[in-house]
């Protein structure tokens, strides 16, 4: 898990920092699955947007980013694969 956010742009903007951070490192390396990772060391990167024919509805116009309808925030998250 990255985090929630107030803000759409904010969650987007720490997805792509995760994946700038974790995308050269294996699964056995990055003990990570349900645990909030520390992003502190990784600059500021560019939100990836969604090709414009995957976004629903009331849905994240950003890979990596969910609405959460129950705390009426936005949510990032990343699946590293091995």
């Amino acid at each position: 898990r990255i985090g929630v956010y107030e803000n759409e742009e904010q969650a987007a903007v720490d997805y792509a920092r995760a994946v700038f951070k974790y995308k050269e490192k294996k699964k056995e390396n990055c003990q990570i699955a349900n645990v909030f990772i520390n992003l502190s060391d990784v600059p500021p990167q560019s939100p990836i947007p969604k090709s414009s024919g995957c976004i629903k509805d009331g849905a994240s116009k950003y890979t990596g980013v969910y609405s959460d309808k129950q705390t009426n925030k936005w949510r990032a998250r990343i699946t590293i694969e091995g």
